[in-house]
């Protein structure tokens, strides 16, 4: 079990008191469309909103202390995901969610400029530095028109240069915290992630982004590490994964991560309540 010698040491590890828990409870305005990926970031609720608002193109970080809150620094002890419930009375909130270390951001990227946009990388990923398994994903801070194409450029998990293949977003308008290149059924890819090179598997920095087809809107290229997956499969149903018992192998959650959520949403989720728990424990 990651983190733990076997389950024993991480009995001791709750026994010694060195476990935590936080709950969560979003309610978002945002309206969502049906089977695409929705960022639950920008949500209002606990914990409070995110809105991607920094200097336009300019690599960014966020704040852990804002994010899921799973305390304060362990090491040179090792913080890892125990357990995590979801519930919700939304019909809209059935479906699968994915919990993400949230790096890095790059804000207002334009959706309806064709000349080459480029990022300015001073600041660096703050976590998993080599780039493994970090995914980049495209949320709309403003509401998009649809059918953009594009590509980037970036530096993937072996520090070489290399340049994406064409992106296609959305053909049905996005809105606000929605993933563009989500839409399944079209040429998007239906996934939350944008699609890397042939052979590549992670990213350390973007470095431009060019536009073939205007989507409109502005959006914010989120750099991201997946720790965990879950699912809602009905309403009013408490929904609980532990990852010792269930899903051997308890995800490690790093000093400082930001941690939050996106949804694959059956139905809109404005005016929805999502309420969770999450457990952490740490040796």
């Amino acid at each position: 079990m990651s983190g733990f010698s076997n389950v024993r040491a991480y009995v001791d590890a709750i026994n010694g008191g060195r476990s935590s828990s936080c709950s969560l409870r979003k309610v978002p305005s945002q309206n969502t469309t049906a089977s695409w990926w929705a960022d639950l970031s920008m949500a209002a609720g606990n914990p409070k909103p995110n809105y991607y608002a920094s200097d336009p193109l300019a690599a960014a970080t966020l704040d852990g202390l804002d994010g899921i809150l799973h305390g304060d620094d362990k090491s040179p002890e090792q913080k890892h995901l125990t357990d995590w419930m979801l519930v919700s009375p939304t019909a809209g909130f059935v479906g699968r969610f994915m919990l993400l270390d949230y790096l890095l951001y790059y804000p207002f990227v334009d959706g309806d400029e064709l000349d080459t946009q480029t990022m300015d990388n001073t600041v660096t990923l703050p976590r998993y530095a080599d780039g493994a398994g970090v995914q980049a994903m495209m949320v709309a801070a403003a509401p998009t028109t649809g059918s953009g194409q594009f590509t980037f450029d970036y530096i993937n998990q072996d520090g070489n240069a290399a340049t994406s293949p064409t992106q296609f977003c959305s053909v049905a308008a996005a809105n606000i915290a929605s993933l563009i290149t989500s839409q399944p059924a079209s040429a998007a890819n239906g996934s939350p992630f944008l699609r890397l090179a042939n052979g590549d598997s992670g990213i350390r920095q973007i470095t431009s982004v060019s536009g073939s087809v205007a989507n409109g809107g502005l959006a914010a290229i989120v750099l991201v590490q997946p720790i965990a997956n879950h699912v809602i499969s009905e309403v009013n149903t408490p929904s609980e994964v532990n990852f010792v018992t269930q899903i051997p192998g308890a995800p490690r959650i790093y000093d400082g991560a930001y941690l939050n959520m996106i949804v694959q949403c059956s139905a809109t989720i404005a005016a929805g309540t999502l309420a969770g728990r999450l457990n952490f424990a740490w040796g």
